[in-house]
């Protein structure tokens, strides 16, 4: 069973409550263990037929042969370690818990029908951890060795269930990501014809993100216009939360929506300012939103130029506190960094003057991530680590927001200024993208679940893992970094059709 990272980074800040990579939602584990006369789930509560006295006897059952069947040895997915790790499980006479033997010497109490352990991970964040991962691969062990036979035809029928349940788990872990298996590294010639000639690409609405449960924002900074104007336009279309022009990073009345505030490096006098977006998610009303603010701010005069940025956040939930899935993002970072200026360079067709300063290179701050060796637990340990390797927000990937315990996202500070919809969506595709790489693209199965990850998903990993510094400019280049961020074709596309408008930064 995967990690189910609820209630973390991006997922907290928005009220959400998705569980990442596939858990079934809104149950615990034995919750769906239905035994056929029983009237009811094993801590699930009761249907119309049967009785509360026949429900209560099946589970006693099934907890008495858990019980009798010892220790059961089990291999997780440590993210502490890095790796996989054997622990041991035992089902105590008590219904309904078990205790997890970890290799460090720790036994931590596990309430499987409640989803609960007594381990500082889920005390801290009350998300389900890798002990409660282990409880239930215990009882599939024990299911798959017939060890639990005993309860006859009713835990047969059990049996059946459950294994219909990991079946949905390993279906949930990809069906949020559709896979062409289209690669552009096999198909060069199509690549270098798009690439010189560009892509016609429409301005998308739906499943923008390939099914991706992402939170993201944007900050559109501009110059000129009537800054006060185009707040009241907004705020009267229900898009932004105040009339007029805020102060720098002033609260807004309402965090729900945009808000449009002075930038000293953009404004002058009532023209030029930044939109900041609230937390947003990939709906057709975000990217309406997107498109109509565009439209009011460039009808009231605004413009961009080369002081211009245009940043995403993207929450890192996706990411969590799994050492692995960081160390794939700073890969990403460190071996395609130059395929992010260029697209970076947008309708202006080179990185503007000043990214320098204001979106400094991160790829030796990639590699210092890459060689860390910090224990990574929890929260706590993030932040340290990623405050060893900053001490600055201007870099192109900014993690200052971790460190400082605010807003847990990563921010991509590359992108030029843009008013353009379509290229503020290209932006957050390949944001999104990055971060959807880095825990998507693994180089081995799932063991903890039984579930083998794709070749076209193993390759990305291996391409990840093995990038070649030698070349860092060159449409190959391009190709690779878009097929790993990418599963879709169309995704690839869109950010294809800027490359074909942009040269490498200076």
């Amino acid at each position: 069973m995967p990690k189910g990272r609820t209630s973390t980074i991006s997922s907290r800040s928005s009220g959400s409550s998705n569980r990442s990579e596939g858990s079934i939602s809104g149950g615990s584990i034995s919750d769906n263990i239905e035994f056929e006369g029983s009237g009811g789930m094993i801590g699930g509560g009761g249907s119309a037929a049967g009785s509360g006295s026949d429900e209560q006897h099946t589970t006693e059952q099934l907890n008495e042969n858990l019980n009798e069947l010892g220790t059961i040895q089990v291999q997780i997915e440590s993210r502490t370690r890095g790796g996989i790790e054997t622990v041991g499980v035992n089902f105590r006479e008590e219904p309904g818990i078990a205790d997890v033997s970890s290799v460090s010497g720790n036994t931590y109490e596990v309430d499987y029908e409640n989803e609960t352990c007594n381990c500082m991970h889920y005390r801290m964040r009350e998300t389900r951890c890798r002990h409660i991962d282990a409880v239930e691969t215990a009882m599939g062990q024990a299911r798959r060795s017939n060890l639990t036979s005993s309860a006859s035809a009713n835990a047969i029928e059990a049996r059946s269930n459950l294994d219909s349940i990991e079946d949905q788990e390993r279906d949930l872990i990809l069906q949020d990501q559709f896979d062409d298996e289209h690669f552009y590294l096999d198909n060069m010639d199509e690549f270098e014809d798009k690439l010189r000639n560009g892509v016609e690409v429409e301005y998308e609405y739906d499943n923008v993100l390939n099914g991706s449960d992402i939170t993201f924002g944007v900050e559109l900074e501009f110059v000129g216009g009537n800054a006060n104007a185009i707040a009241r336009d907004l705020y009267n279309e229900g898009i932004c939360s105040d009339p007029e022009r805020l102060g720098y990073h002033r609260r807004s009345s309402n965090p729900n929506l945009w808000k449009l505030e002075s930038d000293s490096s953009v404004s002058s006098g009532s023209q030029g300012g930044e939109l900041v977006s609230p937390i947003l998610k990939d709906t057709p009303q975000t990217w309406r939103n997107i498109e109509r603010i565009c439209e009011i701010a460039k009808r009231h005069g605004a413009t961009v130029n080369g002081r211009c940025g245009g940043h995403v956040h993207v929450g890192i939930d996706p990411l969590d506190t799994a050492r692995q899935r960081w160390k794939r993002l700073f890969k990403v970072v460190s071996g395609y960094e130059e395929c992010i200026y260029r697209a970076a360079g947008g309708d202006n067709g080179v990185i503007r003057r000043g990214y320098d300063h204001y979106a400094m290179p991160f790829r030796n701050k990639a590699l210092m991530g890459i060689q860390s060796r910090i224990t990574m637990n929890d929260e706590h340990d993030l932040r340290n680590m990623v405050g060893s390797m900053i001490a600055t927000r201007y870099y192109g990937l900014n993690l200052k927001n971790i460190s400082e315990n605010r807003a847990k996202t990563v921010e991509f500070r590359y992108f030029n200024g843009s008013l353009n919809p379509k290229q503020i969506q290209a932006n957050v595709k390949l944001a999104a993208g990055v971060v959807m790489a880095a825990r998507k693209n693994r180089t081995r199965d799932i063991q903890s679940i039984g579930f083998g990850v794709s070749e076209s998903f193993k390759r990305r990993g291996n391409m990840v893992n093995n990038f070649d510094e030698t070349n860092s400019r060159s449409s190959k280049k391009l190709a690779e970094f878009l097929d790993i961020a990418f599963t879709r074709k169309k995704d690839k596309d869109s950010i294809l059709n800027i490359f074909s408008k942009t040269t490498w930064r200076d």
